[in-house]
């Protein structure tokens, strides 16, 4: 069943699918809170967490291991949620990984630091986090699906933007909270108690999500019609019939992450930590950052829906490569000062807004890459699994600092990211039913448009 397919035969209002698409762009909100959280926060906290005296390389490494260890259960969460989403339905995932989620982001708001338990305070944070992880998954294989299918064709575009508008918009309320905190709390009460506050609100926004989801809508019958399609396990069924559908996915979001992690989560550290601008900078920057980029995802899949999904990532990849990357080297061009705070402050947006701006794009795009008896399962494995080898840049830039400055090592790989996608999407079909079938040029069949399409793609 395809995507069209599913809204087609679901006895869903159109109050309905809207409600199904705030709750996706709620769910994205969250997890991107909870996921981005301590790399916003810890630059400015790691103090806490750390003893003093440690190397500016070195803290900025422990910062962006904590980040590295959330995206690591991810994977993990990925299988475990996107198979119970394909075989007992969108809603009941999203419940359960929501709790479990929530009750990790309390907790870890709640620990002690440094002075009391020494780096197992770290320890545990680190273990949170990959327990946190695993939970997150969920929130991609169960409301994110759900919301796009329950939309129309012509709506689906929108409806994509609206979800990965959620992203930068946790990005905007994370960082004007910390901001406030910066400048109203005194610097000593913010390493005791002040970090913990957003913490906090994540836990909060967790039972706000889990009381709001309740009134979402799962048609029974097409849930039962869904799994109908494939007898077998759902994450089985997706290595053997679509194995090759799946390395395509996995090699598409394994570039993006590449290009992207750094912008989203090393170039704050890489601001405040290594080329020593205040936090208060990076703060600013981060917020109007935000807001820059929810207008640009919905600009972008607006244009999506107009002249295809594959279309404009090809060109966006590109743009990814060559304008971030030069941005990432201006930037550490300027290491020592010298140069005004606004210019850095454009720099610096040009390097964060790019990439995330194709967002609401690429969860369409992958969504209808997949049929429905797997869709979870696939959107999920090969959107988390593409965050491995990205997720551990911390080391891979430890490893590349041997070869040149630290500052100049996320270019090598936003570069390598960005040439992966732009390979990844030109071998892909075009998805988008609104531009027709795929481009002459493209390999495979547009798995999620046409059932035939995916038994031809299970069985090259």
């Amino acid at each position: 069943m395809t995507l069209s397919e599913a809204r087609s035969a679901a006895r869903v209002s159109e109050a309905d699918a809207r409600r199904s698409a705030r709750a996706g762009a709620f769910s994205m909100f969250v997890d991107s809170f909870d996921v981005y959280l301590p790399a916003l926060v810890l630059p400015a906290a790691m103090a806490y967490f750390m003893p003093k005296g440690m190397p500016a390389e070195t803290r900025a490494t422990m910062t962006t291991l904590m980040f590295t260890v959330g995206l690591l259960g991810r994977p993990i969460g990925s299988v475990i949620f996107g198979n119970i989403s394909d075989r007992i339905g969108r809603k009941r995932t999203t419940l359960i990984s929501g709790w479990g989620f929530t009750i990790a982001t309390l907790l870890m708001g709640l620990l002690p630091g440094h002075a009391a338990w020494g780096y197992g305070a770290i320890a545990v944070f680190a273990t949170l986090r990959l327990i946190s992880g695993v939970f997150l998954a969920g929130g991609y294989a169960a409301p994110m699906p759900l919301a796009l299918e329950q939309a129309g064709p012509e709506r689906r575009g929108w409806v994509g933007g609206l979800i990965g508008a959620g992203a930068p918009g946790s990005f905007l309320v994370i960082n004007s909270l910390l901001l406030v905190m910066l400048n109203v709390v005194p610097e000593g009460s913010f390493l005791s108690w002040g970090w913990r506050l957003p913490f906090l609100l994540g836990f909060l926004l967790g039972l706000v999500y889990l009381w709001s989801y309740r009134r979402v809508h799962e048609d029974a019958e097409v849930f039962a019609q869904r799994r109908a399609e494939g007898g077998r396990q759902p994450v089985v069924e997706l290595f053997t019939t679509h194995r090759k559908l799946i390395l395509s996915v996995f090699l598409f979001t394994c570039g993006y992450w590449f290009a992207t992690q750094m912008s989203v989560s090393f170039l704050p550290t890489l601001l405040v930590q290594v080329l020593g601008s205040s936090a208060n900078l990076s703060t600013t920057a981060e917020l109007i950052a935000s807001v820059l980029t929810i207008a640009l995802i919905l600009v972008l899949a607006k244009v999506g829906q107009r002249i295809g999904r594959r279309r404009l990532l090809m060109i966006w990849s590109l743009v990814m490569t060559f304008v971030v990357g030069g941005a990432f080297t201006a930037l550490a061009l300027a290491r020592g000062g010298g140069q005004p705070a606004w210019l850095t402050v454009v720099i610096y947006l040009v390097a964060k807004v790019i990439p995330s701006a194709p967002l609401g794009v690429i969860l369409a795009y992958l969504n209808e890459r997949f049929p429905a008896g797997v869709r979870a399962s696939g959107y999920g494995i090969g959107y988390m699994f593409g965050l491995i080898l990205p997720g551990l840049y911390t080391f891979e830039l430890l490893w590349l600092s041997n070869l040149m400055p630290y500052e100049y090592t996320p270019i090598v790989l936003i570069v390598f990211g960005g040439l992966l996608m732009h390979m990844a999407v030109r071998r892909g079909p075009e998805t988008n039913p609104v531009t027709g079938p795929a481009d002459a040029g493209a390999t495979e069949a547009p798995a999620a448009l046409a059932a035939e399409g995916i038994a031809a793609e299970g069985t090259r």
